[in-house]
């Protein structure tokens, strides 16, 4: 893989496993699928034989932190509504509960909220005392409507051509 396309997908990648989005499995199914591709490409990338063959989320975790410092790839707005994204799909889907959903989401927010176009403060106000997601009516429902469908669009384009080799 090129050195952005790669660094495109590590990223792609890793927000997946970090929101829950994707199971053990299919991050094994995913790396393997990925890889028959890159020996097509140029050579087989080592980390993903090792994400092929991980047996947690944490371990995938800890691949992808190594290949993303590696790589030099940064956690950019890109990356912060991919994972927003995934994360609201993955609270949208059952994957995690709401209450795992809003400690994730204000880990992000502290984090990245020079990425994002809302602060601590529009969640508590947009979210945080309904108990449950917020609708677009919101700034913030709309920004996590938005961050889910362009992570959907993302997915469809980069992970599904994979999967289907």
């Amino acid at each position: 893989m090129d050195e952005d396309k790669n660094k495109n997908f590590l990223l792609l990648i890793f927000s997946l496993v970090e929101s829950k989005y994707v199971s053990v499995a299919e991050i094994n199914n995913l790396a393997s699928a990925a890889s028959v591709l890159s020996e097509l490409e140029v050579m087989p990338e080592f980390w993903l034989t090792e994400l092929a063959v991980c047996q947690t989320a944490d371990e995938a975790l800890d691949i992808l932190r190594e290949q993303i410092s590696e790589q030099h790839a940064i956690f950019d707005e890109r990356y912060v509504s991919l994972l927003t994204g995934f994360l609201y799909l993955s609270v949208q889907e059952g994957k995690i509960s709401l209450s795992e959903f809003e400690a994730e989401l204000v880990d992000v927010i502290d984090g990245y909220s020079n990425y994002m176009m809302l602060t601590i403060e529009d969640f508590c106000h947009d979210f945080s005392p309904l108990n449950c997601l917020p609708d677009q009516n919101t700034a913030f429902g709309r920004y996590l409507i938005d961050a889910a469908e362009k992570s959907k669009i993302e997915f469809c384009a980069e992970i599904k051509p994979i999967l289907s080799v």
